[in-house]
């Protein structure tokens, strides 16, 4: 090997030369192991915070969670490591505070992670579960990054091979001091040819984090991304430190103490998955983890999603998101009103998806189910047809959901149609709502709808006589002016 080449992958091709552990400014030394894991950690908190935003969460609360999270997981790696070290630390008390010789293990860091979370979500009455789901997308992209370090450092690799991504490392190396493990071939006392674990495990964490982004909206419970997490990567782990070097050992066992924690945490992630989800099933609530996602949650987000880049025009040039503005506005009034009813909350959230989108109706019955499908559909005006032959269809076929978020609907558009500086279209709305009164007043609800349906009948009459009291002061003052 080259005295200049620092690392090489012979099987593919690659040298890398004069590789060096860190870098000088004003006469300081940075280790390229301190901006990695700092690169990692901005990474893992902005991910963090998307999710957070995308999800209805505060970001304040994940920025206090990685502040904290971030010094109680150094602590907890280094604890960890030390424990499992404590017969050469027992001897060496000082050392256990020199981090610049290496000696935090992942596991500790994770440990201490979750436990700030717990303690945090806690006493601020937050979902502990919903965090850790947040979290665990940190964790992972923290992990993905934050192993290059390892290899700067010429550390966290495995045994001789000569796979594919079989890496050699120059032991003579003037950039770097190389630490060659016990039980690794010296080859021409020049390298070591071993397994880059580092770059096993940074890839599988890659393979973790494109999973929870594609599937984290089905999840079916919170806690349950937090459970693929840790599943997922306990398995990987389980392998991965298998082919290591440098494994923490259970006393004087043999047995590598990460081996055996990866695969509990995957056995009890793996239980937790799947006995939950076949408890939902069967319509019973779920054991140890947070409460179901409800289809609310699934519908707020799906029809984000649907409706990015439409807008609604106001007064003055203004525009506001028509999902922020519309659907969040109608959603956040039926709560004020107490309904808790998820399928007029769900149906809220798409009943103009149709109509608007790109979105079917045999998609909506796929994600959400037959009735509010047929919900949907009942709102979704066919092409042609007039507005009030729609509603009296309406009124005489649909279901009770059905005319309750369409009576929702025009309650908001009315209480903010002096928004539309257009008096015509304000008459053509208003002579709309009155078809609607009168239409929805004939009809019989059911008991438990009924009382919903006359408050809101009985608002949109309401605002109705508001706003054309305005429109006609509106009227005989343009009238003044004109004489």
């Amino acid at each position: 090997m080259a005295e200049n080449v620092s690392i090489s992958f012979p099987n593919l091709g690659i040298e890398l030369e004069n590789l060096k552990k860190s870098f000088s400014i004003f006469g300081f030394d940075i280790a390229f192991y301190g901006i990695i894991i700092l690169c990692g950690m901005v990474v893992a908190m902005l991910l963090a915070f998307h999710d957070a935003r995308r999800t209805g969460q505060k970001v304040d609360n994940y920025l206090d969670l990685a502040l904290y999270g971030i010094i109680f997981a150094i602590v907890g790696a280094r604890l960890y490591y030390v424990i499992f070290e404590w017969s050469y630390y027992k001897d060496h008390l000082l050392e256990i505070f020199d981090l610049r010789k290496g000696g935090l293990a992942i596991y500790g860091g994770i440990i201490a992670g979750v436990l700030v979370c717990i303690v945090l979500a806690t006493r601020r009455k937050l979902s502990v579960w919903q965090m850790l789901d947040t979290g665990a997308i940190g964790l992972i992209t923290g992990q993905m990054i934050g192993r290059w370090g390892n290899f700067f450092n010429r550390e966290a690799y495995g045994g001789d091979t000569n796979s594919l991504f079989a890496m050699r490392i120059n032991i003579n190396d003037p950039n770097a001091v190389v630490n060659v493990q016990p039980g690794v071939t010296i080859i021409d006392n020049s390298y070591i040819q071993v397994h880059p674990t580092f770059l096993y495990e940074s890839f599988w964490c890659f393979c973790i984090l494109i999973f929870i982004q594609c599937f984290k909206r089905k999840k079916k419970f919170y806690g349950e991304v937090f459970l693929w997490y840790i599943t997922a990567y306990g398995f990987g782990r389980f392998f991965i430190e298998g082919l290591r070097t440098d494994q923490l050992i259970i006393g004087n066992t043999g047995i590598a103490v990460s081996q055996v924690l990866s695969a509990v945490v995957f056995l009890i992630g793996l239980f937790l998955i799947i006995f939950n989800r076949i408890r939902l099933a069967e319509g019973k609530t779920p054991f140890l983890v947070g409460k179901p996602v409800s289809p609310v949650e699934h519908s707020i987000d799906f029809a984000r999603k649907a409706h990015k880049g439409q807008r609604w025009k106001l007064k003055a040039g203004k525009h506001t998101s028509y999902f922020k503005g519309h659907l969040m506005g109608i959603y956040d009034m039926m709560k004020n009103y107490g309904v808790e009813d998820e399928e007029i909350l769900t149906t809220i959230m798409l009943h103009d998806i149709v109509e608007d989108t790109g979105v079917n109706v045999e998609k909506i019955r796929e994600k959400f189910g037959e009735d509010v499908a047929d919900n949907v559909r009942w709102l979704t005006r066919k092409k042609g047809a007039s507005y009030t032959s729609y509603i009296d269809e309406l009124a005489e076929n649909g279901s009770d959901t059905a005319v309750i978020v369409k009576m929702a609907d025009r309650l908001y558009n009315t209480t903010y149609l002096d928004n539309i500086d257009n008096i015509s279209w304000q008459k053509k709305k208003l002579k709309q709502a009155h078809h609607m009164i009168q239409v929805f007043s004939e009809r019989e609800f059911s008991q438990e709808k009924k009382e919903l349906a006359d408050k809101l009948i009985s608002g949109i009459q309401d605002k109705v006589s508001e706003l054309e009291v305005q429109i006609e002061g509106k009227e005989k003052g343009a009238e003044h002016e004109t004489e």
